[in-house]
């Protein structure tokens, strides 16, 4: 992975990352790799697809995935403004599109096109805990509280361009929120953020 160019925006974060004990090195060592992601079927048309990722909020204190999960069984959630693109480091600050700064959980679900045939490399920076389900499959999980944080390498074998579904849970606990997703196409591209332009959603997720 071409990771010199993880993104002019993370670049401080990524060194930041590589001075903690060389824990990215480390995760960069290993890899997942899964070529069973189903693309949706039948494939949304142009004027079905809407900007960003659909997301309904949870605001209560969680500790894991888990205990989000048991939440959104028993209590409704709030939708929230779509989310552009998963491009958040953002210290203190507004929780995604929400104005809350921390005790949030997110329910994430929409669409992202993987327009060519071959392999992307993806990675996710998180804080506090996520799992990524794309395409029918549970890609990434890091369930509970931690620090700011990535994942290893995981590489997806794509044999079928096109609309895949995607589903990310997501809590804030206290404190710093990450929420950030990588990919390095095939071809020449280096990796950087999933373009907004790489995300939709239908309103029927």
């Amino acid at each position: 992975m071409k990771v010199k160019a993880i993104g002019k925006p993370m670049a401080a974060g990524f060194a930041k990352t590589l001075l903690l004990g060389g824990l990215l090195l480390a995760t960069l060592s290993s890899a997942s790799a899964f070529n069973n992601l189903k693309p949706l079927h039948p494939q949304p048309s142009a004027d079905m697809l809407k900007p960003g990722l659909a997301v309904t909020y949870y605001g209560a204190k969680f500790n894991s995935i888990t205990q989000l999960l048991e939440w959104m069984d028993y209590e409704d959630g709030k939708p929230g403004e779509p989310i552009p693109m998963l491009n958040y480091q953002v210290g203190q600050g507004n929780i995604l599109t929400t104005t809350a700064t921390d005790l949030m959980g997110a329910d994430i679900r929409g669409l992202i096109n993987f327009d060519k045939v071959g392999t992307y490399t993806v990675m996710v920076h998180s804080n506090d805990g996520v799992r990524v389900t794309i395409g029918g499959v549970m890609i990434h999980e890091d369930p509970e509280v931690h620090a700011d944080r990535f994942s290893e390498e995981i590489k997806l074998e794509i044999s079928e361009p096109g609309w895949y579904p995607v589903h990310i849970l997501y809590f804030e606990k206290k404190n710093t929120a990450t929420l950030e997703l990588y990919w390095d196409p095939p071809g020449p591209e280096e990796i950087d953020y999933v373009p907004a332009s790489a995300f939709a959603h239908t309103g029927n997720e």
